[in-house]
Parts: structure tokens; sequence; C-alpha cells
């Protein structure tokens, strides 16, 4: 049995082995659902997830999570927060 890595995002198909393509159209739904104009539902199988504006959060959390496999996969990393001392 092979399970297919293409994923339906509000009617176009992306890769998932493919995250900065699963980053723009995320992003691109997600702008939809936060303006109200669509509800994303995602399809993979027989398995199905609906967003809307009550849990934006967490498709930013999905989009964050794509967005760092992305940056890794294309070599971009964040640097991290600059340190400061504090004297007391």
């Amino acid at each position: 049995m092979t399970v297919s890595t293409t994923i339906n995002i509000g009617g176009e198909l992306v890769d998932l082995n493919k995250p900065c393509d699963m980053v723009l159209a995320l992003k691109k739904q997600r702008l939809l659902v936060s303006l109200g104009k669509s509800v994303l539902i995602i399809r993979l199988g027989g398995e199905e997830v609906t967003y809307n504006r009550a849990n934006l959060a967490n498709l930013d959390a999905l989009i964050a999570d794509y967005q760092r496999e992305c940056d890794s996969a294309t070599g971009k990393t964040k640097r991290g927060r600059a340190r400061s001392i504090r004297w007391v």
C-alpha cells in the first residue's frame, strides 16, 4: 500500500515533501480565513481538519512548523536572540 504525499489545501494540491510550497498554500488560505472569506479544509486520505476564524492560532502554529522546515531545507536559519547582561 502506498500513501500519497499530495494534500488538498483549499482546492490546491500540494506535496507534503515540499515545505516551502506548504507554507505558501497555507498562508494564502490563512488570509482568506482571517478575512472571513473561507473555511480551510485539509484532507489527507480519510482524515479531514477544518480551520476557521475561531482557531487561527492552530493554523498559525501549522504554518510556523512548515516555515521552520522550509528554512531548514533551503539553508535559512534564524539567529538566536541577542543576550544581554543585567547588573544587580
